[in-house]
């Protein structure tokens, strides 16, 4: 793939011959500041920046968990998340680590994070609420938090991994908590 700039409003991509993969996305992503980029299945979706309110509300989960002893390097917003080897990755809008990655990492491995957190969009609520719990869960992350905003009543939807009734991996124990009421106390157990 070949990306290149011209004037600061345009970037011109050559497309390789071949399907995409997560490498050709973090060259893209590199070049372009102004989107952010998930491959799902080899496709390319292109989505705008977060909104402020969608920003502000990442940036107080972030203080909270780092305030309550979370190390700031294991607290990311907006990293790539590999889901299938070369063929998915997703841009979730936190994640919290288990372990510390290696600083130029721009895909993480689900066996490294602990917590997935996106807060709907009215853009993606599809992939948001349905879609990419289903992903997480099949890859294991243990915990997942899915965020609701509207006309500024924000509830944080809380699940945890455990199995379903065919015996595959899904998100059980849904708890609902107003995002005040949650960051007033002390963050849940992500073990």
């Amino acid at each position: 793939m070949t990306v290149t700039a011209g004037r600061p409003d345009q970037m011109h991509v050559q497309l390789p011959g071949r399907p995409l993969t997560l490498d050709d996305v973090a060259q893209l992503a590199a070049a372009d500041e102004s989107h952010r980029y998930e491959l799902v299945e080899g496709n390319l979706l292109v989505m705008p920046p977060a909104d402020a309110e969608h920003a502000a509300l990442i940036t107080r989960l972030i203080v909270w968990l780092a305030a309550h002893g979370l190390p700031a390097d294991m607290l990311l917003p907006t990293p790539g998340l590999r889901i299938a080897e070369q063929t998915t990755g997703r841009i979730p809008d936190l994640l919290v680590l288990r372990d510390r990655v290696a600083a130029r990492t721009v895909w993480i491995e689900p066996v490294d994070v602990a917590l997935a957190v996106e807060v709907v969009s009215p853009g993606s609520q599809k992939d948001d609420r349905l879609i990419e719990p289903i992903e997480y869960a099949r890859v294991g992350i243990p915990h997942f938090w899915r965020v609701e905003r509207d006309n500024g009543a924000v509830t944080v939807h809380m699940y945890q991994l455990g199995l379903g009734e065919q015996g595959e991996r899904t998100y059980l124990g849904h708890q609902a908590v107003p995002l005040d009421t949650l960051v007033a106390g002390e963050p849940p157990k992500l073990a």
